[in-house]
Parts: C-alpha cells; structure tokens; sequence
C-alpha cells in the first residue's frame, strides 16, 4: 500500500505565515530563568530547538495549528458566527477559543504544568507573541510553552 504523505511539512506552512522556528526559540528563551542544572543558555536553546523540530513533526499539534489557521482565516473574513471581522480582529474578551487550542497544544506537549507557563506567555506576549493575530498568537503560545516545559522538566 502506497503510503500517502503531506508535501508541505507544518513549518513551512508556519513561515508561509511569517512564523518562523528562529523567533519562536528566540521567544522561549527570553522567558527562560537560567538553571544549571538543565544546561548552559546554549545547551538549553539547542534543547528547545530540538523539541521544536520533533513537535513540528506530530500529526496531532499540526492538526490543531491547522484549525488555528483556519479559524484566523475564517474569523478575518468575518466568517465564524456571531462575530464581526473588526471584533475579531480587536481580539476580544469573550472569543476563549483559540485560549482553549493553546493550552490543549501546551498541555498535550507537556502537561498540566505547561498551562502556566502558556499563562505567563498570554500574559506577557513576547517576541513574536506580540505581532501575531488572535488565533495564532495563542497557538504559538502553546507551542512555546510546551516545549519549554518540556525541556526544563527533562
């Protein structure tokens, strides 16, 4: 039986999206608190490079970042119901859902300790957390948390 694979992996579909590997590390280990016994800064940031790789690669985190996109796609035509695409845009209080994909990403890479640091990450948007829209800046955010997480708890 032929086996059938995807031509494009889910990092380039990020960097068709402007996110890029390079600023998702950068952003994880600016919000890094040096420990010696995880490693040197460049120890960990190889680390943390390394889980992005093999995160990138689980069918299950590309399928929830594929909704992610979809729904920011939707959501910026003013397609998801009960929602304008200004409101949308403003990334309002009340729209929780691309909160839920970030934890379940974080949480599903890490567990449950990833969901606080994917609050200190939603809290604080840094780096590329702070250019990206709605979906995406949460859906990022729990990519990031989890692999670091991932990585200090290892």
């Amino acid at each position: 039986m032929k086996k059938h694979v995807n031509k494009v992996s889910l990092r380039e579909k990020l960097k068709e999206n402007k996110i890029y590997l390079n600023d998702m590390v950068q952003t994880a280990m600016s919000m890094y608190i040096y420990d010696p016994k995880i490693g040197s800064p460049e120890q960990v940031r190889k680390k943390v490079r390394d889980e992005f790789n093999r995160v990138l690669n689980d069918i299950n985190i590309a399928s929830i970042v594929y909704a992610g996109l979809y729904l920011e796609q939707t959501g910026k035509k003013g397609l998801i119901p009960g929602i304008c695409k200004e409101k949308f845009e403003s990334d309002p209080v009340d729209l929780i859902a691309d909160e839920i994909l970030g934890q379940a990403i974080a949480v599903y890479i890490a567990g449950t300790r990833a969901l606080f640091e994917f609050e200190r990450l939603d809290k604080q948007k840094p780096g590329i957390l702070k250019k990206l829209p709605p979906f995406m800046d949460d859906i990022v955010a729990g990519l990031i948390a989890g692999v670091i997480v991932k990585v200090c708890s290892a």
